[in-house]
């Protein structure tokens, strides 16, 4: 049965890249086709310091230049769903009707906004409520203030963004990934390795 105690309205705000689609795998193919490169340290977030000092990076040293790049290119269009996000999302949609709303610094392009929109349908159908888009590599603390002290679970796989849920009143999950093992995550915080742990925190097991 639907825990209303864990999960205060039948909606989970979401980040998308590394959370529900395969970002980092597509961006490394990309990187592989265009310059020839490859991650030196993928438990590294900054690109710079994932692929080292080959990596172009733009003008005054961007390091969201790369991204920028890549997410408004049309392999975005096509990312593979993230581990076992689709298995658990569909059956949190069909069996308690629960929605996401999707908060994503992806790009402000309105095209690259419609790729992105059709991707994720594609993959979570109906399960996918609204998709909020900000600019690449952009905070999320202005877009998270609409659920304050709501208790509502977000879900995400960066730490600072984790972090503005904690300070929203949120109720956060972080999903584990190489560039985000080092963070020693608070107790307000709960990672987990996929979707099949908050499946199953929303039904109460």
């Amino acid at each position: 049965m639907y825990n209303e105690d864990k999960a205060m309205t039948k909606k989970i705000i979401t980040d998308c890249d590394g959370v529900l689609l395969d970002w980092s795998y597509s961006f490394e193919k990309w990187m592989k086709f265009h310059f020839n490169l490859e991650p030196i340290h993928r438990t590294m977030y900054d690109i710079q310091e994932r692929y080292g000092p080959d990596a172009p990076i733009g003008k005054n040293t961007d390091m969201f230049y790369l991204p920028r790049v890549f997410c408004n290119s049309s392999r975005i269009g096509s990312l593979k769903p993230q581990g076992d996000a689709v298995k658990y999302i569909k059956k949190l949609y069909e069996e308690l009707g629960i929605t996401l709303d999707v908060v994503t610094s992806l790009s402000l392009d309105p095209e690259t906004v419609k790729l992105r929109k059709h991707n994720l349908e594609k993959h979570f159908g109906n399960a996918i409520d609204r998709i909020i888009t900000l600019d690449t590599g952009a905070d999320k603390d202005g877009a998270l203030d609409e659920w304050r002290d709501t208790e509502v679970i977000w879900v995400e796989d960066k730490p600072e963004n984790a972090m503005e849920g904690v300070k929203m009143g949120m109720d956060v999950f972080l999903i584990d990934a190489s560039y985000n093992r080092d963070w020693d995550e608070p107790s307000e915080v709960k990672r987990v390795q996929g979707w099949r742990e908050i499946y199953d925190y929303v039904i109460g097991e």
